[in-house]
Order: C-alpha cells, then sequence, then structure tokens
C-alpha cells in the first residue's frame, strides 16, 4: 500500500531530523475506526545515532519535535520506538 502525504510528511521529517540508520513509518489509522484514508494514528521505529546517551524520554521528544507541526494538527496518536543501531543490532 501506498504511503499517504502524511506518512511521507512523518518519513521526510524524521529523515531530515534524526538521520535514522532504519526508519518504519506505519500507518495503524485503519485499527482504529476512522474513515477510509485517515490518517491520524502511526507507529515509528527509528534507529539513530542521536539517540546515544539519551534516556527514553529524551529520544521521544527528539522525535516529537520533529513531528511538532503534525502532532499539532493531523497527528492524534504515535506509538514510538527509538533505538540506537547498537540496540537495534543486539535486539
Amino acid at each position: 500500500m501506498a504511503e499517504g502525504p502524511l506518512a511521507r510528511a512523518i518519513r521526510a521529517k524524521l529523515d531530515a531530523a534524526l538521520q535514522p540508520t532504519h526508519l518504519q513509518v506505519l500507518d495503524e489509522s485503519p485499527r482504529h475506526g476512522g474513515p477510509p484514508g485517515a490518517e491520524s494514528h502511526f507507529a515509528v521505529v527509528v534507529v539513530s545515532e542521536r539517540f546515544a546517551g539519551l534516556p527514553p524520554l529524551q529520544r521521544h521528544r527528539l522525535v516529537h519535535a520533529a513531528l511538532d507541526t503534525e502532532l499539532a494538527g493531523p497527528l492524534h496518536a504515535l506509538a514510538i520506538v527509538a533505538r540506537t543501531p547498537q540496540q537495534w543490532h543486539d535486539g
């Protein structure tokens, strides 16, 4: 399934802000009963060196800062997995 405009914006902004080595953007909106095509609920998996030495709350704040416009508007819910490359490879 092709990404919608909000998913593309999320991907572009996280790419620019965090230079991830791995990025998944998952539109979970259909699971939340919205109208077809609604983009309101997302999950992201972000693997970035920018997270090194930061606790989970600080990592989430970096993701939220990159998506502040989207979170103030159409993005209703965002689940975040934020890992360093070492954590990602270690499982």
